[in-house]
């Protein structure tokens, strides 16, 4: 029996406006760092839409090609087949050429089609490229600063945030274990914005990008809100979205630091050199507040504002270890903190954002009695917190049943064999 196979794939490399490939400059760069042995096979591909991988062991063969040109995380990567993107295409409701913009830093042009491959590619069912479309329109906003973020040597990645119905039909999951592992949404969904910000923006480590350390959070970083144990109005609602609307709310996320117990906790945390470069660029940092402390708040009769209050009020930088900070000794020496800081310095301690509203609340994970919630430190600027609507095709309702359907009677099949 012949193993003899093609694999037609749609490039998932970046292509600029006027033609040229990104990969091209990349190969360059790559070079120019010692990473040349790394990525053997950068910019050597066919400068065409579709490439067809032949021979025994077609999709072996693509997983070394993808990998020696630079075109995955270092994880094994599903086949972008023509097939499979216009599967992923059927749910986008909108022309596979049409462009969201441009991604930083090297501007590639995102096109549907683009990020269609790239969602393939990072394990994504088809129904999930509307969220995923919704990402990148998210992170290419100037607001979200992307070329900062690719770039910097700081660790930041984006954190994005899942609400309204989209997320309990895909099961994007916002309780027990949301950031990981084991739920495929949450980790294909994050994973293509990477593979996006990755290939079409060229943001390749140690290249173009120089995140010290990086963290894990840049391989994946979506999870929903936990609307149905949350007391309060939801991420989307507070954007000025209606309730039935579903959408990602995308943030800047230097780590994601675990924090046991209340919200004194939470403030301690927040009160101390990790908030340092937010508080520096007066950046917006997201708190994941468990179940069980949302609701002793609520209890209490604390909405969000006063959460936020409480954690602006109580989460501050001792003003003695910020003057002797690595930072400002290091990084503000010929150049003023913000204003907010040199006045909130004046009167006492740091507090970790400029005003309560810039403190990013999400209820989120499992209700448990010990409550895990989480802090994530911002980065950068300007200020960001980007909402963007999901927008589904006309005829969601039915082809989300049949995908579901789909998948559950080739299961069944399986199983009959």
């Amino acid at each position: 029996m012949s193993d003899d196979t093609s694999l037609w794939i749609v490039l998932p490399a970046g292509q600029q406006g006027t033609g040229a490939w990104i990969d091209d400059t990349l190969k360059q760069r790559a070079a120019e760092h010692g990473l040349a042995a790394k990525v053997p096979l950068a910019a050597d591909f066919p400068r065409q839409r579709i490439e067809v991988v032949r021979g025994p062991r077609a999709e072996d063969r693509l997983q070394e090609l993808f990998l020696r040109r630079g075109w995955s995380d270092g994880l094994p990567v599903v086949p972008p087949t023509v097939a499979r993107v216009k599967e992923a295409l059927a749910f986008a409701g909108r022309a596979p050429n049409e462009v969201l913009g441009e991604v930083e830093p090297l501007n590639g042009l995102a096109t549907v089609e683009k990020i269609a491959a790239n969602a393939v590619m990072a394990g994504c069912r088809p129904e999930y490229l509307p969220v995923v479309l919704a990402a990148v329109e998210a992170v290419l906003d100037p607001a979200f600063n992307l070329r900062g973020v690719q770039t910097t040597d700081e660790n930041v990645t984006p954190l994005l945030v899942v609400n309204g119905p989209v997320a309990r039909e895909l099961g994007v999951n916002g309780s027990f274990g949301a950031l990981g592992p084991g739920w495929q949404a949450n980790a294909a969904i994050g994973r293509a914005l990477r593979l996006v910000m990755h290939n079409v923006g060229g943001g390749w480590p140690g290249a173009v990008a120089f995140a010290g350390l990086g963290q894990p959070g840049r391989y994946t970083l979506c999870l929903a809100e936990n609307e149905l144990q949350s007391p309060w109005a939801p991420l989307h609602v507070e954007a000025g979205l209606a309730a039935e609307a579903s959408a990602v709310t995308v943030t800047r996320a230097e780590s994601v630091m675990n924090v046991t117990g209340g919200l004194p906790e939470i403030a301690s945390v927040m009160g101390s050199a990790a908030s340092g470069f937010g508080i520096l660029w007066s950046g917006r940092p997201t708190v994941l507040l468990a179940p069980a402390v949302a609701a002793e708040c609520a209890r209490r009769g604390m909405g969000k504002d006063d959460v936020r209050r409480f954690l602006w009020e109580h989460g501050r930088w001792r003003r003695e270890d910020w003057e002797k900070s690595w930072l400002a000794e290091r990084i503000v020496v010929n150049r003023r903190w913000p204003d907010w800081v040199e006045t909130a310095a004046k009167a006492g301690d740091i507090p970790a954002a400029r005003a309560p509203d810039d403190i990013v609340l999400v209820v989120a994970g499992g209700d448990i009695p010990i409550p895990q919630n989480a802090y994530c430190p911002s980065w950068g600027f300007p200020p960001a917190r980007i909402t963007r609507e999901v927008r589904l095709p006309v005829d969601w309702t039915a082809r989300l049943a049949e995908a579901q359907l789909g998948a559950a009677t080739l299961v069944g099949k399986q199983s009959l064999e």
